[in-house]
């Protein structure tokens, strides 16, 4: 972790899945995107300012000291991580009324990882985190 790295939001929600998984979370710095699943991992730890927010907020300016403590956090608890520069691109899919939608991470080598999306809200909440952290990767439907 260098100190170069800011980190710029996220959050746990369950209006994100990954295979059968109901509850994830998604956090962005500004060198990599960090996936945590809840019920692994010790990601069930997320409580106090990680429970879904930071501090209330979807992107909170936080001190450099919270900043590392936050990441360091993250670090401990991550399902994976990809930088900036492994990813070729993010495709974010909204939900219909009925249907879910989905992120898809791709990185430039190995598998993309794909997120379930099953709220509206979580849909918004991504769509201002991934223009925050690199807006030429992402494409939306």
């Amino acid at each position: 972790m260098g100190s170069d790295e800011m980190f710029l939001g996220g959050f746990a929600s369950g209006c994100l899945a990954k295979g059968f998984h109901i509850g994830y979370g998604l956090y962005f710095t500004t060198i990599r995107v960090i996936g945590i699943d809840l019920g692994g991992g010790g990601g069930g730890a997320l409580g106090g300012t990680m429970a879904g927010f930071i501090d209330g907020q979807l992107m909170p300016t936080v001190s450099p000291e919270e900043r590392d403590k936050v990441i360091g956090q993250l670090e401990g608890m991550k399902e994976f991580d990809i930088t900036k520069d492994q990813i070729s691109r993010i495709e974010i899919k909204k939900p219909g009324l009925l249907g879910t939608g989905h992120i898809t991470i791709t990185p430039s080598n190995g598998k993309p990882v794909k997120i379930t999306l099953r709220h509206r809200i979580a849909y918004d909440r991504i769509m201002q985190l991934t223009r925050a952290f690199s807006p030429e990767l992402v494409s939306s439907s």
